[in-house]
């Protein structure tokens, strides 16, 4: 059915179509202060129909998979085309880079899969991370949730592309708040990946919230912090969110056409210090963010991008690879089948160094030590960030001493890549999340502690 209604388009006059059928089934549960308030199961299905016509794109989306309602998508996506190609500037038009199609089907192994383990020790384990927060005296609330979710994706286009997937995620988090003299504060973990179940073996999400609560409750004890510019050594966690949110935002294809990323016009150039090697990799087995096949039906890879300080590539689909004079790298994913896909992250990171995690706070007289992130904001265009750090200390003499209270770190991004003075040997990319970028899809961050010579640091 799908392929007749290829040729129909090609027929009609497009210059490419491409279907991509989607089914999806899961389950969400959430545990509010002991109690079960949802547990969801979820299936849906839809496709999405794209039909280029003279440098335009025609976009439909149905929940409807019969040849009726099939036929009736594509007739709307090619109206959709034809309007839009009579108004759009000649600079304007799309124009895709060549690819090579394949046919292939990848199905990810699970070491347990999730849609098998039964609900009861689904909320077992939500039981056991409440039972093991509210044992804290200063947790005032706590929210558990666990979600698993299979999405099988079929993509055919006019090229010849014939692809199927099926990649399975999981997540169990905790969410609390503490409260003691000093005030409340909020604190969440999650342990989430590709691998099925059995993750929650490999990294134990209870023992993960209990650090962050108790990570929340010493942050509440923290002194105000310093004002001013100081060294500051991040940890895994907050290397990633400043190679995902920082650098990985900036490198991504759509942004730097449009002329919102301070690195367009960057390629082959130094941006940063030659001990920074930043990486976007959605073929790691088992991270949040990995996947086999992007959206367009192009064979996920390992992007470097920034290599010992030098600009090496950006993130694409088909339209911006164009656009930047190079191919798609596999990043076109869109959240469901209602949408078009867009260039998106995968698993972000800067890779390890050699520096052992004492050298990293050798010869400090005075600087942070930063750990994780509440959140901040990122201006690609003009190059400047600000995170709010989970949890804080001072460092005195090459050692960690007193917790600080709320601290914020900002700066020029390009500015703090020159400034990374060490990288160290450990590398995490573990860390689950979601990103938001008008769409919300699965994504991994991480790195190794780095050391930065200066930063500008506020809060308290």
């Amino acid at each position: 059915m799908q392929e007749r209604t290829l040729r129909k388009a090609m027929d009609a006059g497009a210059d490419y179509c491409d279907i991509r059928v989607e089914r999806k089934h899961g389950l969400s549960l959430e545990l509010k202060d002991g109690e079960l308030r949802e547990a969801i199961p979820g299936d849906e299905s839809g496709m999405c129909i794209r039909v280029l016509f003279n440098g335009a794109w025609g976009h439909c989306s149905v929940n409807d998979l019969s040849a009726k309602a099939t036929e009736r998508a594509m007739d709307t996506a090619v109206t959709l085309a034809r309007a839009r190609a009579g108004r759009i500037k000649p600079s304007e038009k799309v124009r895709l880079s060549p690819l090579k199609h394949e046919k292939k089907s990848v199905i990810r192994k699970l070491g347990r899969n999730p849609h098998d383990i039964p609900l009861e020790e689904k909320h077992r384990l939500l039981l056991e991370i409440n039972g093991a927060l509210t044992a804290i005296p200063e947790v005032r609330s706590v929210t558990a949730l666990y979600g698993d979710g299979t999405k099988c994706m079929h993509f055919i286009s006019s090229e010849g592309a014939d692809i199927y997937t099926e990649v399975t995620r999981v997540v169990a988090s905790g969410r609390v708040v503490v409260k003691n003299e000093n005030g409340a504060l909020g604190g969440r973990a999650a342990v989430g990946g590709t691998s099925g179940y059995g993750i929650f073996s490999d990294e134990d999400p209870v023992e993960k919230a209990v650090a962050a609560a108790r990570s929340a409750i010493v942050t509440l004890s923290g002194k105000k912090a310093p004002s001013g510019r100081f060294p500051v050594v991040a940890d895994p966690v907050l290397t990633g969110v400043f190679a995902h949110e920082a650098i990985g935002h900036a490198v991504e294809g759509d942004i730097v056409v449009s002329g919102d990323s301070c690195l367009q016009g960057m390629f082959g150039k130094m941006v940063g210090s030659p001990l920074v090697t930043l990486v976007d990799d959605p073929t790691i087995p088992g991270a949040f963010g990995s996947f086999p096949y992007d959206d367009e039906g192009v064979q996920a890879r390992r992007k470097v991008l920034i290599d010992k300080g030098r600009m090496t590539g950006y993130i694409t689909d088909r339209e911006s690879a164009f656009r930047l004079k190079t191919e798609s790298n596999g990043a076109a994913r869109a959240e469901s089948y209602c949408v078009r896909p867009i260039v998106r992250m995968s698993n972000t990171f800067i890779e390890k160094g050699d520096a052992a995690s004492k050298e990293l706070f050798e010869g400090i007289r005075l600087g942070i030590y930063a750990l994780g992130s509440r959140g901040g904001q990122v201006d690609t265009a003009k190059g400047s960030f600000q995170f709010s750090c989970k949890e804080a200390f001072l460092i005195e003499n090459g050692e960690v001493t007193s917790p600080l209270r709320n601290l914020a770190l900002s700066g020029i991004i390009l500015e703090t890549l020159k400034n990374v003075e060490a990288v160290g040997r450990d590398i995490t990319v573990r860390e689950p999340g979601y990103c938001g970028k008008g769409q919300t899809v699965a994504v991994g961050d991480g790195g190794p502690h780095i050391r930065i010579s200066s930063v500008a640091v506020g809060g308290g």
